[in-house]
């Protein structure tokens, strides 16, 4: 387990953005969440900006499974994507607008191209769905138009998730639940049958599920045989299409990932910069700023600079360009964790 340090940063609140952009740098700096209510409002407007746009390059690049870390051999032959740099707080409002302004000409095809795909996806599950259910129809030779409610009893089939069926059967214990897997095996239909007094009580047990009775889609044709056919017709026209997506997106990625990746990047710097900048702990008019260092990096954050001042693990009274204006500015405490 390694050896840890604690760093305590205190410096007047109107100067955390300097110091919050350096110690972002460091990679091994591990902030601890502060629960203070004081704000930095004038950063709000700026982080609502930077964490939409972050967001939204965020889920293109997980919809493309594009991989966020930079490999060595691309590093040696390209450079690293983006090298996080001191920042104000205006040079950070600039890259947030910059990267707002970039990101729809690089996120927009890709998006609405995993939209299709996921529809085409969404197709083909229930379209498969509906042709297994009609196979295990046709093997027990039911007949769709005999279901619901009859005079003393109910019958209904349903699909539901696998998972679900235990619970079902332990909440419907007098009820005769018949399960017939489907080829998808997340899937399973079931049989119910009960007494008409149990009507309610079945209905809303399986809605709770999120499960309705069975019945063959509009659009469909609703005779067994036919909708069946229609299924696999479906099931073979949403693959076809869905493969020919899919080689988009491919083609795709290799043309932006890396400028994505860039854009990923510098969107992350600066949601990450101005999520600390927000809301750092003290008072009114001193920020406090903890985090975790590595026992062996210690050395590091004794000289890192900001403004020319020093942070040393002592207490240091520097003087500001007002002559007569000192302030607290940084104070390490150091604790020995493991």
């Amino acid at each position: 387990m390694a050896d840890l340090k604690i760093g305590t940063v205190i410096l007047p609140r109107s100067e955390t953005p300097q110091i919050v952009s350096r110690l972002t740098e460091f990679e091994w700096f591990h902030k601890i969440d502060s629960t203070t209510e004081t704000v930095t409002p004038e950063v709000d407007d700026i982080l609502l900006k930077a964490q939409q746009t972050f967001q939204e390059i965020d889920e293109v690049i997980k919809g493309l499974e594009i991989p966020r870390e930079v490999g060595m051999l691309e590093i040696l032959f390209k450079g690293t994507v983006f090298k996080k740099q001191n920042q104000e707080l205006d040079e950070l409002e600039k890259m947030v607008d910059d990267v707002a302004k970039k990101a729809p000409g690089i996120i927009d095809a890709p998006a609405k191209l995993l939209k299709e795909q996921e529809e085409y996806k969404k197709e083909i599950t229930e379209y498969t769905t509906l042709k297994e259910t009609l196979e295990v129809v046709k093997k027990l030779n039911i007949d769709l138009t005999g279901f619901g409610l009859m005079k003393q009893f109910y019958t209904n089939l349903f699909i539901v998730q696998t998972k679900d069926v235990e619970e079902i059967k332990r909440t419907l214990d007098n009820i005769t639940i018949n399960q017939y897997p489907l080829n998808t095996k997340e899937e399973s239909a079931l049989m119910v049958i009960g007494d008409v007094a149990n009507l309610e009580r079945i209905l809303k047990v399986m809605r709770s599920f999120n499960a309705n009775p069975f019945s063959i889609p509009d659009g469909v044709e609703q005779v067994p045989t036919k909708a069946y056919a229609t299924s696999e017709l479906k099931i073979k026209e949403f693959q076809e299409k869905h493969k020919k997506i899919t080689k988009e997106i491919a083609k795709m990625i290799t043309k932006i990932r890396q400028d994505i990746l860039t854009l990923h990047e510098r969107a992350s710097v600066a949601k990450d910069v101005l999520e600390l900048l927000r809301k750092p702990g003290g008072t009114k008019n001193f920020a406090v700023v903890q985090g975790y260092i590595p026992k062996k990096w210690k050395r590091n954050s004794q000289r890192l600079q900001v403004n020319g001042c020093q942070l040393l693990k002592m207490c240091q009274i520097l003087n500001y360009p007002k002559r007569d204006q000192l302030y607290l500015i940084t104070k390490f405490l150091l604790e020995h964790l493991k």
